[in-house]
């Protein structure tokens, strides 16, 4: 039951907000929207939204609020801003003693009860056919029952059609610098015991045309990324390989989906090796490689056929692989940690999540705590501390391992050299001796310019590698991921230097470089070499040359989608 003192009858102008907290701005709620849309067909003409970021102070989030004159204001509620929106709805309840506040989203999908005094409902599992029902009971002067009020805490009852799609024209000024979310169903047939979406089972689809037809309209108003949030995009052979194929005229806008690499079928694969370069990102959900652990998690998967596809993809190089892992998981040592890990970092992915297993409200792994002996933090983002197999203290061992495996790897600003570093040492060592450095350096408090990641790189494995070599593939990468004028000091090796390359990688006056070498500007660069260079498809081969080498690095003036990649050429 609400706690407003006193009920005023919703009339149908009355103004009715939907909030959220973005963790960034360039983030666009979908939530909101589909709640709107609703609200309006049902025969709300006042119907608003607000999109802040978990950075505005609530104050100032609560004195926009306040502005519009709500009646009743409906809040979408997610891991990274649970307690931010609490603090919103508690000064706006103070400030607007009448206000009717909701809640929904899977932060508060599971609490069995409001979960502050400040809040008046709650509305679990997708909202359109509640959220609309609620509005209809205000606007006729009644309460819910208790029967209703326990409807809407039941997590997967009243499923709304899926007709509306949710961006408005009155939307698209506001998206063209903007990560666009877009759905094209809702559901997973998968039980993955650590995703609410194995509480889905019933996977629905939005009307195909319908949707092609927002997605024109999303691209004509300047919308140029586009996520999906489908939890297995890749369901139904037929419908995915024409969506991709219709797709792929749109040259100038990246799409981003969550597709199960298992599914991935040679047909399928045939037409992504075609795909325009860097257009398409695939999430791929590892999670981890021991067939028991899969089965202690009721995870159907394939390895082998898995495997088979990203390293198709890799070898086409036209698609970004953003592959996961959580550690963590039950029965799962650090020695079976480090062999996915091996496995995994094999195929080089582009980009390699190494996530930390959460128990989310309502996930069905929550039932192996006392089994497992979990430890975990108790509000978000509900992360591992331990269990029976991991410490805490392996546990921060493997934040630490993560940490700067995401600033070197991930990052994809030091390929060549890593690769070169694979040749002596494993990847997990190299990862965990720079851990290691980090650690000792206490450089783990601090954020990192530019200069000074490739400076601690090259100071923790100097002894590692032929000084000259060393500095030239570090040299590489900074030119062939940056757009790059200069290299740091250290990389100015000192016998280019004596043929005449400056600091900013041009020659000096009087020096000996060629004369194309003069060509430096804002989208090229010249830099001198002591070795001469054969670029491949992940690693770099130096030849030692009897003098300095200039190679030019072109950068992209277009868009090259999820990946970055100036062409390079040896200087005459």
């Amino acid at each position: 039951m609400p706690t407003t003192q006193a009920m005023t009858r919703l009339t149908p102008d009355a103004s009715i907000g939907l909030v959220t907290l973005n963790a960034k701005f360039v983030h666009v709620a979908l939530s909101v929207r589909y709640l709107r849309n609703a609200a309006r067909s049902a025969g709300y003409a006042n119907v608003w939204i607000r999109e802040f970021t978990i950075q505005i102070p609530v104050w100032k989030m609560a004195a926009d609020i306040q502005a519009m004159a709500p009646a009743v204001v409906g809040f979408s509620i997610y891991i990274w801003n649970r307690e931010a929106t609490f603090a919103l709805i508690e000064l706006l309840k103070k400030q607007i003693p009448s206000l009717i506040t909701v809640v929904g989203g899977p932060e508060v999908s599971f609490e069995p009860a409001p979960p502050t005094p400040y809040i008046d409902y709650v509305i679990s599992g997708e909202g359109e056919a509640k959220w609309t029902e609620l509005l209809a009971l205000l606007a006729s002067g009644r309460q819910p029952g208790k029967e209703t009020v326990a409807r809407w805490l039941a997590y997967g009852s009243d499923l709304p059609e899926l007709r509306d799609l949710p961006y408005l024209e009155e939307d698209f000024a506001g998206l063209e610098h903007r990560l666009v979310y877009l759905e094209t169903s809702r559901g997973c047939p998968f039980t993955c015991s650590f995703c609410l979406s194995a509480l889905d089972r019933q996977v629905r689809f939005f009307d195909e045309h319908r949707v092609k037809g927002h997605i024109e309209d999303l691209i004509a108003a300047g919308v140029r990324r586009i996520k999906f949030l489908d939890r297995t995009f890749n369901l139904g052979k037929k419908r995915v390989t024409g969506l991709f194929s219709w797709l792929m005229q749109f040259q100038a806008v990246e799409f981003h989906f969550e597709v199960v690499g298992d599914l991935l079928d040679d047909q399928m694969i045939d037409l992504l090796e075609k795909a325009p370069l860097g257009m398409f990102q695939f999430e791929i959900g590892i999670q981890t490689t021991d067939e028991a652990v899969l089965n202690r998690i009721q995870r159907r998967q394939k390895v082998d056929r898995l495997f088979d596809a990203i390293r198709r993809l890799r070898t086409a190089d036209r698609v970004n692989i953003h592959a996961d892992l959580i550690w963590g998981l039950p029965g799962e040592s650090v020695e079976q940690i480090r062999s996915t890990f091996a496995d995994v970092v094999a195929l080089r992915p582009h980009q390699l999540q190494l996530g930390f297993l959460k128990f989310l409200p309502g996930a069905p792994i929550r039932r192996l705590i006392d089994e497992e002996a979990y430890v975990y933090q108790d509000g978000p983002p509900y992360e591992v501390i331990s269990n029976r197999l991991l410490s805490a203290t392996a546990i921060l061992e493997l934040k630490r391992f993560e940490e700067v495996f995401d600033l070197y790897y991930n990052s994809q600003r030091f390929g060549f050299t890593l690769e070169r570093l694979y040749q002596v040492m494993s990847p997990w060592n190299v990862f965990q001796r720079l851990s290691e450095y980090f650690s000792s350096h206490n450089l783990l408090l601090v954020s990192h310019s530019l200069d000074n990641q490739y400076r601690y790189l090259w100071e923790c494995f100097r002894p590692e590698l032929p000084e000259e070599e060393f500095r030239d593939l570090l040299k590489l990468d900074y030119f062939c991921h940056h757009r790059a004028h200069r290299v740091p000091d250290f990389l100015q090796d000192t016998q280019a230097r004596g043929h005449g390359l400056a600091g900013s990688g041009t020659p000096r006056a009087g020096g000996r470089a060629p004369r194309a070498a003069r060509r430096s500007g804002a989208h090229t660069s010249v830099a001198a070499f002591v070795h001469h260079i054969e670029i491949g498809a992940h690693e770099a081969k130096l030849k030692r040359a009897s003098h300095p080498v200039w190679y030019e690095f072109n950068y992209p003036r277009e868009q090259q989608g999820y990946f970055f990649r100036p062409k390079v050429r040896l200087v005459e």
